[in-house]
């Protein structure tokens, strides 16, 4: 059982709305830390900047690196 649920869309601001709207276009649905960053606005845009960052590279394809995350997500007995 988690202890926060995060923010609902209803209380989210509108910078946060486009930014839910990106993250659920690209992996499904919403995780609930991405919830959870919502509420600190400065904290989820320089997490969402890092991540831009960290896939715009392209050293290594995007496809490797899904699987870098899901195989790491395994090791650790991630449940997202």
């Amino acid at each position: 059982m988690l202890r926060s649920q995060g923010i609902p869309d209803s209380q989210a601001s509108p910078l946060t709305r486009v930014l839910f709207y990106f993250v659920k276009r690209r992996l499904g649905r919403i995780p609930v830390g991405v919830r959870i960053r919502a509420f600190v606005p400065k904290y989820l845009r320089k997490a969402a900047s890092l991540d831009m960052y960290c896939a715009s590279q392209g050293l290594v394809s995007m496809h490797l690196k899904e699987l870098a995350q899901l195989k790491t997500a395994l090791m650790v007995g991630c449940p997202f």
